[in-house]
């Protein structure tokens, strides 16, 4: 739907926004090394970054066509932050390794699809998927060598301990891309990730980019401000699935439509993929 920055570490989808964006990221923070012998095993948090990265891999391929509703409550807000009107999509999702997942919506507030609205949605999903629409594409090379990484203390998801690593923009790092977009994302983006202290696994991610990202010398948008928290949780098979996001967005548009989104997403209904 937005952008997945937990599957962006895992190099399975690239992260970039075509709807967005979130809810505020702390700011990286110096922190010690919580007493886990897992976490103590990592004296380099870039070390136990890499570490997570090969078991988001292996979730990923536990996750291939995995099934499960999204239910998305989008806000449109004016200037001012006051909601103009709110609309709430249900999507189903089948996830998808290495590549977008791929989202259907089924119902609009309530309500199913008109035919009008069903082709209209498909036109939206097949540009997305084209790479078409504009996003920066990122990968988990990207944030190792683009962002310094540090410690920032102990934590629990869901009832599970995890490990906080907190990261920001790495002073006279160079990005070898060819995207732009990316490389301004990467120099002005900060944020935190919780690591599973048992199974690795990024149990929750804030990201947060401020600034001015433009395309086109602003002619097509403008981008002043994202913010993204995602979580995930372990089902009983023990696969881990996206299950909460909030967004927030404030952009300009062909120079003079103000973008201001805020979103929620929750997940629900989760089917095994058929033998």
């Amino acid at each position: 739907m937005v952008w997945s920055f937990l599957r962006a570490l895992s190099g399975r989808t690239p992260v970039g926004g075509r709807r967005v964006a979130l809810c505020l990221a702390a700011i990286a923070c110096l922190g010690s090394c919580p007493s886990s012998s897992r976490c103590e095993a990592f004296r380099d948090p870039v070390d136990l970054v890499k570490r997570s990265i090969k078991a988001m891999e292996r979730q990923d391929s536990l996750l291939t066509d995995y099934r499960y509703k999204k239910a998305v409550v989008t806000e449109y807000l004016d200037r001012d932050l006051d909601v103009k009107k709110k609309e709430e999509r249900l999507l189903e999702v089948t996830s998808v390794p290495r590549a977008p997942d791929v989202e259907v919506v089924i119902s609009i507030n309530g309500k199913p699809l008109s035919e009008k609205e069903i082709e209209k949605s498909e036109r939206e999903r097949r540009r997305g998927r084209s790479g078409r629409s504009i996003r920066p594409t990122l990968n988990g090379e990207d944030l190792l060598t683009q962002f310094d990484w540090s410690f920032a203390g102990s934590d629990r998801v869901s009832g599970r301990p995890a490990t906080v690593l907190s990261f920001r923009p790495k002073p006279g790092a160079v990005y070898k891309g060819s995207d732009s977009n990316a490389e301004k994302l990467l120099k002005k983006g900060s944020g935190r990730v919780w690591i599973d202290d048992e199974e690795f696994v990024i149990t929750r991610v804030e990201f947060e980019f401020s600034g001015e990202m433009k395309s086109m010398a602003g002619l097509l948008w403008t981008l002043r401000s994202l913010r993204v928290k995602e979580e995930r949780k372990r089902l009983d098979d023990g696969v881990w699935i996206d299950s909460e996001g909030e967004y927030f967005i404030d952009a300009t548009a062909l120079l003079v439509k103000s973008v201001v989104r805020h979103l929620t997403s929750h997940t629900y209904g989760y089917e095994k993929p058929r033998s």
